[in-house]
């Protein structure tokens, strides 16, 4: 009897440690956004489980780069870039700290690159600025596979905006490029912009859970602030129509050569919905209708923002050049998700943020911007 009695005492306490245990996780896995003009994923979290439902759940990590062009080509290979690194530890009181500040060539920094990138572990990795060569490699050393093409001719040409994922774990189901000009689905740019522009879509669901989002990657022009609003009104258009169609989370990531305050704010104010721009009047007719929507006030929102305070980190600057000094430090970089504002809970969920670094103490800059990491929650 004695025996019975504690058998039921220990399968009681085990009940109630798991049951803690379970609450624990939910707690410290869907933190409650401090920012109430959205509706975060927490509470969505808190009724399903009242319901007696039981969400799909992905836990996602996004990081997104400017690689910087590879404007220093040469023919080494990657084996022989290994094969030429020092393997020699430095000696304490030896090292000149923080004194490589010139640019090294691609073949030398992809390496960095991919060992950042490796020990970061995004799930989802994407790159502006990346030339046929530079793509191609970190899809070799980073073992993952890419959507994306040449933005001067659609196949191989100039920059890619590149999507980066692991196909044993992400399906994907379509992709397309299109360009931020007034003739979007052929290579072009426009009249006042610096360069072709273009923009990656890539629809995604992770295999394990089934959880689907779209993800689009942009390079907004650095010449022209016009060309600039246009390509995020344009993104912030097609996000919209991706939403309503699909009925899953939409996120914005990449280089918009605009900061969130300030003179050269004009294209993060336009994704965020704090600038207005006339869609009807700018946009070209057949982007207009072949992504037409009902979603008026659609709008993006900075992971920075949505990130509870206590769970940001890193660098504030996304740009850095290539010089010591600070003077041309900026915020241009970033990650943002879809609200559509129509009375939907969101799917997605900022847990942490971060700007890394691109400059370690004894070594070259990786690149002249530092990378922008975000890990989400989603709920199918």
């Amino acid at each position: 009897m004695v025996r019975g009695k504690n058998t039921f005492i220990t399968g009681a306490l085990l009940k109630s440690i798991a049951i803690l245990t379970a609450l624990t996780f939910i707690i410290v896995m869907s933190p409650i956004s401090t920012n109430k003009k959205h509706t975060f994923l927490g509470s969505a979290l808190s009724q399903n489980n009242e319901a007696g439902d039981e969400p799909h759940l992905l836990q996602l990590r996004l990081e997104n780069m400017n690689l910087r062009y590879d404007n220093m080509p040469n023919q080494d290979t990657i084996e022989k870039t290994i094969k030429e690194l020092n393997s020699t530890i430095p000696i304490d009181g030896e090292i000149n700290y923080y004194n490589q500040t010139k640019e090294v060539p691609w073949s030398t920094r992809r390496i960095g690159i991919m060992n950042d990138v490796l020990f970061n572990r995004p799930d989802i990795f994407t790159v502006n600025e990346g030339l046929h060569r530079q793509v191609t490699d970190l899809k070799e050393l980073l073992k993952m596979e890419f959507i994306g093409v040449g933005r001067e001719d659609g196949k191989t040409k100039g920059e890619y905006q590149a999507i980066y994922y692991d196909p044993k774990k992400f399906k994907l189901l379509d992709y397309d490029t299109f360009w931020l000009s007034h003739d979007p689905f052929n290579p072009s740019k426009y009249r006042w912009a610096g360069s072709y522009r273009s923009c990656t879509v890539g629809h995604f669901m992770d295999i394990a859970s089934g959880v689907g989002f779209v993800l689009i990657n942009f390079h907004l022009d650095d010449q022209s602030d016009y060309a600039r609003q246009l390509g995020a009104a344009m993104a912030k258009y097609r996000a919209a129509y991706e939403y309503e169609t699909k009925q899953i989370p939409v996120f914005l990531v990449g280089d918009f050569n605009s900061e969130s305050t300030g003179e050269r704010s004009g294209a993060y104010l336009v994704a965020t919905g704090e600038k207005q721009f006339d869609v009807e009047e700018n946009l070209n007719e057949q982007f207009l209708k072949k992504y037409k929507h009902s979603l008026t006030n659609f709008e993006f929102v900075d992971f920075l923002h949505a990130c509870p305070v206590q769970n940001r980190m890193g660098n504030f600057a996304t740009f850095t050049g290539f010089e010591s000094s600070t003077k041309y430090y900026s915020r241009i970089d970033f990650q943002l998700g879809g609200h559509p504002h129509n009375g939907d809970e969101l799917k997605w969920e900022v847990v942490r943020h971060k700007t890394g670094d691109n400059w370690y103490d004894n070594s070259y800059y990786l690149s002249d911007h530092r990378p922008v990491i975000t890990d989400l929650i989603i709920r199918g």
